[in-house]
């Protein structure tokens, strides 16, 4: 928000005695009137409050009477749903015949006038004068931001990525010397390219998520394939819990908008500083990958959680394929219920190091049930359970089958 469009907005709602609000064409909210000059509801107190949250109900409100083409002014329906019991007047802001943002004035049970109606058109025409210099400015930083970003995290050059990191600080993008985690999301398991209204739903909703964090301590990026945060550590609305919290909503509000997407999310390990932002990103790509075969419903994976897909998945993709699985656990893959039955039950006794009687009780079946499909195992794999290598052998080839999709 710029001290030009607070300017512009208290002035109007001085002239014409009304409360006021500008918001962008994402319906985010860039000002507000100072005083408050007639009734006041609850859409307007936590519009205030939320500021570029915005609920998913009022956007679907707001779209749903017309915002999104409208080029003359309207007003929505009153819905206590949402905590709309006032009137509204929405004025578009059009720069160029392009939506830019726009005018929401509380009219309550009194229309604006004609002379007020004036006064708004004329105002009009300023503020969209100033969202279109606004937005070139924001469009200059990001794009500038995004040169700094590529070179900082995928630079192998050491002295590129502190020339990168300098002039991010430099440039009051970022804060100074505070540790940083990248979070990854992608939206398919084949790495293939994001479409052109993929990558717009994916910055948009990065964006909005990093809307909800500190100033100067968050970055979004999208690539060819997938979109990232970077983002302080050290960010208080970040800590804890709310990082992961922060990355299940994020991937709801893409599935929300993006149905037959598939998106999963790698939360990096810890850097201490931008320079190795790098290091960060590609612990988050890995956890990314492993969450779409480990994460379920939760969609999200911390480099913490990895346990030994953190040593698989530093092998390029490429290299890991059904030949590094043992041939007798491969065909015992693929050989239909019966098989997957045997997997599992070699999985489990793998999983509790061979207690037999742990095992049995994980799979609710009797110890001589267990023994039976141990013989069967051994029988169709060729595999010694007894023998120590076998095992490393056989369990690191169950990993590696979840990890190509074999298994699930």
């Amino acid at each position: 928000m710029t001290s030009e469009l607070q300017r512009l907005v208290d002035a109007l709602g001085h002239k014409i005695q009304r409360n006021v609000t500008v918001d962008d064409a994402w319906m985010r909210q860039l000002a507000f009137s100072s005083h408050e000059y007639g009734p006041v509801d609850q859409l307007r107190q936590q519009s205030i409050f939320q500021q570029h949250d915005v609920r998913p109900e009022v956007l679907a409100w707001t779209q749903a009477a017309g915002a999104r083409t409208a080029v003359e002014p309207f007003r929505p329906p009153i819905d206590a749903r949402i905590g709309c019991i006032h009137q509204r007047l929405v004025v578009p802001i059009r720069w160029q015949g392009a939506l830019v943002g726009y005018i929401w004035i509380v009219e309550g049970e009194n229309e604006l006038t004609a002379e007020e109606l004036r006064t708004v058109s004329q105002t009009t025409e300023t503020l969209a004068a100033a969202l279109h210099r606004d937005q070139l400015a924001e469009e200059f930083s990001k794009s500038r931001v995004r040169d700094l970003s590529h070179e900082l995290i995928l630079a192998g050059d050491l002295a590129a990525r502190r020339h990168a990191a300098a002039d991010l600080v430099d440039g009051d993008y970022f804060v100074a010397s505070e540790p940083v985690c990248v979070v990854v999301v992608t939206l398919s398991a084949d790495g293939r390219g994001l479409s052109e209204n993929e990558r717009d739903v994916l910055g948009g909703w990065l964006d909005r998520a990093g809307r909800r964090l500190s100033d100067r301590r968050h970055i979004c990026l999208v690539r060819r394939d997938h979109g990232l945060l970077l983002l302080s550590d050290k960010d208080p609305m970040f800590g804890g819990t709310e990082k992961v919290a922060l990355v299940r909503d994020l991937l709801s509000s893409i599935l929300a908008d993006l149905p037959g997407s598939d998106p999963y999310a790698g939360i990096g390990s810890v850097a201490g500083d931008l320079t190795d932002a790098h290091s960060s990103y590609e612990t988050a790509q890995r956890a990314a990958r492993v969450a779409r075969v480990m994460a379920g419903a939760d969609r999200v994976m911390s480099h913490e959680e990895l346990g030994v897909y953190g040593l698989l998945t530093r092998i390029p993709g490429r290299e890991l394929d059904e030949t590094c699985v043992p041939p007798g656990l491969l065909q015992l893959i693929g050989s239909g219920p019966k098989g997957a039955q045997l997997v599992d039950t070699l999985e489990a006794f793998l999983e509790n190091a061979g207690d037999v009687q742990a095992t049995a009780e994980q799979l609710f079946v009797h110890r001589t049930t267990l023994y039976y499909r141990l013989q069967r195992i051994e029988e169709l794999t060729g595999a010694h359970l007894s023998n120590g290598e076998d095992r490393l052998v056989y369990h690191l080839g169950l990993k590696i089958a979840r990890l190509i999709g074999l298994r699930r």
